[in-house]
């Protein structure tokens, strides 16, 4: 049985490690430094919010890494290895 929701993708994986990494961050950013589209990297960022795992910290919507998406990563990790950049939508 999967530790992961049916929705959690490796792209939401790699979104949170990004943010551990780095500091709060826009959108636009993490989808380049990732190679997502920034439509594709919104659905997931809005997937991640939803669920908790991610805050935006101002009203200009820059993103954080929460707690719980510490957790949701490091039990991802463990499991699938490291997410790493380059990433294409679906993954």
């Amino acid at each position: 049985m999967s530790q992961h929701p049916d929705w959690f993708r490796r792209a939401d994986a790699a979104i949170l490690q990004h943010l551990v990494e780095e500091r709060p961050t826009y959108l636009a950013l993490v989808a380049n430094r990732l190679g997502m589209p920034t439509d594709y990297a919104q659905r997931r960022m809005d997937r991640l919010v939803e669920d908790g795992l991610v805050e935006p910290v101002t009203e200009e919507v820059v993103y954080r890494i929460t707690e719980r998406g510490e957790r949701r990563l490091a039990a991802y990790t463990e499991r699938e290895g490291a997410p790493g950049p380059g990433l294409v939508a679906g993954n």
